[in-house]
């Protein structure tokens, strides 16, 4: 029975962001509205692309339901970009409770901790062990080999109404790439070079973060990844 209703819950769920999709395509195909990729150069698509049935937490996260009722966790496009190389990954330990919007991981580099939220409420039931034995290639693919660990959801549907889909996360994903530009000058956080613009009218802010430290690297974390 509890089965069952998994079940019916992911296929729910599938078929409201189907429907979210078709909608926004209409819609922007009757007013002439460009679709989300076309509003940004292309060195900016790769943070916010991303494969259906991801949700998508306000701290860079992003939860998939599986069939078996538990859902998997990892960090999204945009800050794979932005964190850049990973030394390790700091998971929890299994049986932990982790609660939506809190630290729950971290990311290991060159001495500094980037810490990271869980995007729902539950009990963490399993941990990518190949995350940390293949750091570069998890953060090449993060939606695919980049889990980091599964939870058991105890607050599913309060906390899918906080969590972002479909064509409305791409768009909030590509606003965030914009965001984060903005920082970047106002805080002058990085060496001159790392901001320049690039010949599609974008700007690199791959691995950025690799330069940050003390108090602006903790100012970014908190702007984006809480």
């Amino acid at each position: 029975m509890v089965v069952l209703l998994v079940l019916l819950t992911v296929l729910c769920f599938i078929t409201v962001e189907l429907a979210i999709r078709w909608s926004n395509k209409r819609r922007a195909a009757e007013s002439g509205i460009l679709d989300p990729a076309a509003l940004f150069p292309a060195s900016f698509r790769p943070a916010y692309e991303m494969p259906g049935g991801l949700f998508i937490h306000n701290g860079h996260t992003w939860a998939r339901l599986e069939a078996s009722g538990e859902v998997k966790v990892g960090l999204d496009g945009f800050a794979r970009e932005i964190i850049g190389r990973v030394d390790r990954f700091e998971l929890p330990a299994k049986g932990k409770l982790v609660r939506q919007g809190e630290p729950a991981f971290a990311v290991l580099q060159d001495g500094k901790r980037i810490e990271l939220v869980a995007p729902v409420d539950g009990e963490v039931c399993a941990v990518n062990e190949i995350l940390n034995a293949d750091a570069v290639g998890s953060m090449e693919r993060p939606y695919e080999k980049g889990w980091a660990f599964a939870i058991r959801p105890t607050n599913l549907g309060a906390n899918m109404k906080k969590l972002r889909v479909g064509v409305e996360a791409s768009v909030w994903l590509g606003k965030e790439v914009r965001r984060f530009t903005e920082f970047l000058t106002l805080y002058r956080a990085v060496p001159q070079e790392v901001g320049v613009t690039m010949p599609d009218g974008g700007v690199h802010t791959e691995g950025v973060m690799e330069t940050m430290d003390g108090e602006i690297l903790q100012i970014a974390v908190r702007k984006f990844f809480r």
